[in-house]
């Protein structure tokens, strides 16, 4: 009788701790995005890249590293999804906006990628005057950072940027704010929105590709000075 006993006590109890571990591992099954910042972001282990807006007649990078000019002559033309044509650019001024999603005309029309790859739509650069995030919402130059494990929208201080001398005046405080995905990475990296290709080049000497991040409530600022509100033909 004892033994029956036992058997049966111990069957309940297996079973209970079992539907605690289905229970625990089901509410740990949240999407990416609402698990809050993962730990190595504190422990200085995020990767940092920079992304930055082309514009038809400045210098720029192409993905292998080999830097171009984006000038020449206007043989491809940027068209909208209904046909129409923005404008014509020169060859590799086109790949470039094509490869990054975005770019600015001498004319001060921003254009972006539309439904696909081979058409463009026009800004409104009332509303998003440096570019477009992923979900249709205003990038900031040096507050706006790309991020695929967090949630739009989440402040982080970045310690490494607290302090830094900006390549168009002011100094940053560290705070950012996540308002776009990345198209070619994964988690715990941040891909920092710098603009123009100009201040990747002055910021990528100055900065290491690892940083700490922490989330918390910081304070924006905004560093769109009038050298960059000229550079954005604004």
């Amino acid at each position: 009788m004892m033994m029956k006993n036992h058997s049966i006590l111990f069957f309940t109890t297996t079973l209970v701790y079992l539907m605690l571990v289905i229970l625990s591992t089901g509410s740990s099954a949240a999407p990416i995005e609402s698990r809050g910042i993962g730990s190595c972001y504190k422990k200085g282990n995020a990767k940092l890249t920079m992304y930055w807006i082309p514009k038809e007649g400045d210098q720029d990078m192409l993905n292998n590293g080999k830097v171009v000019k984006l000038t020449g002559s206007k043989t491809r033309s940027l068209k909208t999804n209904q046909g129409k044509t923005i404008a014509k650019v020169s060859s590799v001024t086109y790949e470039k906006f094509q490869m990054e999603g975005t770019g600015l005309l001498k004319s001060g029309t921003m254009v972006n990628l539309g439904e696909n790859n081979n058409v463009f739509m026009k800004l409104n650069r009332n509303k998003t005057p440096y570019g477009l995030g992923d979900s249709n919402n205003a990038l900031e130059p040096y507050v706006s950072v790309a991020s695929n494990d967090m949630k739009r929208g989440t402040k982080l201080y970045i310690k490494e940027l607290d302090g830094l001398k900006l390549p168009d005046g002011g100094t940053h405080n560290g705070c950012v704010r996540v308002d776009d995905k990345g198209w070619s990475f994964s988690g715990c990296q941040l891909d920092w929105f710098v603009l123009r290709y100009d201040s990747y080049k002055t910021l990528v000497n100055k900065l290491g590709d690892k940083v700490t991040a922490v989330e918390k409530n910081c304070q924006i600022k905004n560093y769109a000075t009038k050298t960059i509100q000229r550079w954005a033909v604004l």
